[in-house]
């Protein structure tokens, strides 16, 4: 059974942490079943944040109507394939247009946009003062997955897990059939917001629920886990887009298979630690007694035992709460400022160098599907590390190497294995730090502030990865400036990681005094 397996891979005694867990057990066939179950929104989730590499791939466009004699202009261009300088025919002087070329005076641009036959560049003429944004629109995606995280946090505490899951899921199913026909680029991009608000509600959800229902000793490796169906989305981009080349298909074809995600509203149960938070003791009741039938742990006394729990949670809530305030005082403005850092340049990085991939390899189907397919085992690689260097060393290590794998680029023969293999490994590096980051950000704030913590640094990474296909669009005015502050940005926030603590094997801190003690 694959729950033995991961058991295995813990390798730790089934501690007694808290009443559920002792109920239900930490880890279990219903545990794993509601994790492949719960974890499966990340392939759309990854869908959803990369469909931009092949919306608006490497291209070049050529003029070829100018508004002045535009009639003579086509003829010669009809014949020679390539068009005149309108200034030039004027001055008795012809000179055949360039690639890529803006003009002030052309009227109409062709687009050679392969390996797709359409993009949104073609469709709405994204080039010239218009190019910003191409970029732009992944902006918007990033921000509505900023928004959409800080709002369904909010809601998944106020109304539940399980309903709110359910309206980003619907939101993210709809918003997905409806992109393919958007009328114009303005409609194109509210619906991309609207969608990453949605796909932000199925991320942070699925991940709290997994969170709430397994021991302490399984968050770790589960944590690292989660993140695979990301990357199984990740690999099937380039599949989409091989066999869908015209945008609207594409778009349309990412957009199918959600409709699985409909059974949710049948088989997905509620967090039973948040309906104990809210005193619906007898709902939980019924969900912790069939998980602890299913995992084969006793039955008898549960309602007691969760009618004690509820209150206990009660009296806890009652206690005054700190704000993010905290989060810079004196004790923890260090470890804030160096975790946001560390999580902003893992945004831009990972998702800026992707695109900057899909647009200078050779083969863009290739190189995207490898640069997924390669962080399936540096995620595994990730969580060996982590478990026996620590957490500190894993993180500056891979920083560093990523760093190093990228600069490469600009100083290898521009032969297509080597630089796909250094910019796959780039990308590995960068996706295995944020598996890294995240086990080590929760374990440097105190449980007081843990999640305030969490949300500043995710905040931040949202942020690197609006910045990011900015950077990656350079690359059409100054080619090697892209790779420079993609290299340079991990190496430094390698270098900030050395002023953290080491967190392996410490004990976690709970209040704001504890992290003055072992400062």
């Amino acid at each position: 059974m694959v729950e033995n397996v991961i058991k295995q891979v813990v390798n730790k005694p089934d501690k007694k942490n808290d009443k559920l867990t002792e109920l239900i057990g930490q880890f279990g066939t219903w545990q794993m079943i509601l994790f492949s179950t719960v974890s499966l929104v990340k392939i759309s989730s990854g869908w959803i944040q990369l469909a931009i590499l092949f919306l608006t791939p490497k291209f070049t466009f050529l003029c070829t109507q100018f508004a002045e004699d535009s009639t003579i202009l086509s003829i010669i261009a009809s014949n020679a394939s390539r068009m005149v300088d309108s200034s030039n025919v004027l001055a008795g002087n012809l000179t055949i247009a360039e690639d890529s070329k803006c003009y002030k005076d052309c009227v109409n641009y062709e687009y050679d946009t392969r390996p797709m036959d359409s993009t949104i560049i073609s469709e709405w003429d994204l080039i010239c003062d218009r190019s910003w944004l191409a970029s732009f629109t992944q902006m918007v995606l990033q921000s509505g997955i900023l928004i959409g995280s800080i709002v369904f946090g909010f809601l998944s505490d106020r109304y539940g897990r399980k309903n709110t899951f359910l309206a980003a899921v619907t939101i993210t199913t709809i918003i997905g059939f409806a992109i393919p026909f958007s009328p114009n680029y303005t409609t194109f991009t509210i619906l991309r917001f609207v969608s990453g608000f949605g796909a932000a509600g199925t991320m942070v959800i699925s991940f709290v629920l997994v969170m709430e229902t397994v021991g302490p000793d399984y968050r770790e490796l589960l944590g690292c886990l989660y993140q695979i169906p990301f990357v199984i989305g990740h690999m099937f981009v380039p599949l989409f887009a091989y066999y869908f080349r015209d945008w609207q298909m594409y778009s349309l074809a990412m957009a199918v298979p959600q409709l699985l995600y409909i059974g949710y509203f049948f088989v997905l149960n509620e967090s039973p630690r948040w309906l104990l938070s809210v005193r619906r003791v007898k709902e939980a009741t019924e969900i912790v007694k069939r998980a602890a039938a299913i995992n084969n742990r006793p039955t008898s006394k549960i309602e007691e035992t969760l009618t004690k729990l509820a209150e206990d949670m009660q009296s806890v809530s009652e206690k005054p709460k700190l704000n993010y305030t905290a989060l810079f005082g004196s004790s923890l403005i260090l470890k804030t400022s160096c975790c946001c850092f560390m999580w902003l340049v893992t945004g831009a990085t990972f998702f800026g160098f992707n695109q900057y991939i899909s647009q200078s390899s050779p083969d863009p189907f290739i190189s995207v599907a490898a640069a997924g397919a390669i962080q399936i085992p540096s995620t595994f690689i990730s969580i060996w590390l982590i478990k026996h260097l620590g957490r500190k060393k894993t993180t500056i290590s891979l920083f560093l190497l990523g760093g190093i794998f990228i600069l490469a680029l600009d100083y290898v023969p521009k032969i297509f294995w080597l630089t796909l293999t250094l910019g796959s490994l780039g990308v590995s590096c960068s996706g295995a730090v944020a598996c890294s980051i995240y086990i080590y950000t929760t374990e440097l704030f105190p449980t007081v502030v843990r999640n305030m913590g969490m949300g500043a640094s995710s905040m931040s990474m949202r942020v690197g990865s609006m910045v990011a296909p900015f950077i990656s669009s350079l690359s059409i005015t100054i080619p090697w400036l892209p790779t420079v502050i993609f290299g340079l940005a991990p190496i430094f926030a390698g270098l900030v990681c050395f002023m953290l603590p080491e967190t392996k094997g410490e004990v976690l801190p709970d209040t704001l005094e504890d992290v003055e003690v072992t400062k």
